[in-house]
C-alpha cells in the first residue's frame, strides 16, 4: 500500500506561499505537491483535491492531464458526478458536469477519481466545449495509455448512443491517423 500524497490545499495560504518560495512545493496544474513526490496520476489528483469534494472525478482535459497526457489540466478545470443526464455548469472554479458515469468509467487512486483513459477519450469526443490541438493530442495519448488503436475506437464510437454523436465522429476525424477508416 501507497502512502497518500498530502493535501497542501488543506495549508493556509500564507504557509503554501512560503513553502513555494523555499522550494519544497512546486506547482502542479492550479495547485502544488511536495518536490520529493513524483509527477504522478495520485499526485496530480492530490493537488486539485480541493475542488474534488463530494465525490466529483476529474474528468475531459483535466482527467487528460491526471493520466499525464496533456500538459495543462485546463482552465476552469474539468470534474464530473454521477448523475441521471449529462449537464454543465459552472462551480467553484471548475466545470461540473453530471455524467452517466458506471464503476468501470471511473479509476480510483487513493482518496480520488478521473475518469478512466477511454472514457476521457470519448467525453473529449462529445462533451469538450472547444477541441483543439490540445484535446486532439490527449485523445491520442490517452488511446496509447488506453492501449485502443484507431479502428477499435471507430467501433466503440459506432456502438455507443450518447448526444453529439455527429461531432464526436468529425473530431475523431481529427484525432485518427490518416490511414485509419473514416466513420461514416
Amino acid at each position: 500500500m501507497h502512502p497518500s500524497p498530502p493535501r497542501y490545499d488543506r495549508l493556509p495560504v500564507a504557509m503554501q506561499h512560503a513553502l513555494r518560495l523555499r522550494g519544497a512545493l512546486i506547482p502542479c496544474g492550479p495547485g502544488v505537491r511536495g518536490v520529493g513526490w513524483p509527477d504522478t496520476p495520485r499526485v496530480r489528483l492530490a493537488a486539485i483535491a480541493g475542488v474534488l469534494s463530494g465525490g466529483h472525478v476529474a474528468a475531459l482535459l483535466t482527467a487528460a492531464w491526471v493520466w499525464g497526457a496533456a500538459a495543462d489540466p485546463g482552465s476552469p478545470l474539468s470534474i464530473a458526478k454521477a448523475a441521471g443526464r449529462s449537464r454543465a455548469h459552472q462551480a467553484g472554479g471548475a466545470k461540473r458536469y453530471e455524467l452517466r458515469l458506471s464503476p468501470a468509467d471511473v479509476s480510483v487512486l487513493g482518496e480520488f477519481g478521473a475518469t478512466t483513459p477511454l472514457r476521457t477519450i470519448l467525453d473529449l469526443l462529445h462533451l469538450s466545449p472547444s477541441f483543439g490541438p490540445d484535446e486532439r493530442d490527449a485523445c491520442r495519448e490517452l488511446m496509447t495509455l488506453a492501449a485502443i488503436d484507431a479502428e477499435e475506437l471507430r467501433e466503440v464510437l459506432l456502438t455507443l448512443r450518447r448526444p453529439h454523436v455527429r461531432l464526436a465522429r468529425e473530431r475523431f476525424r481529427e484525432v485518427a491517423d490518416a490511414r485509419a477508416m473514416a466513420l461514416p
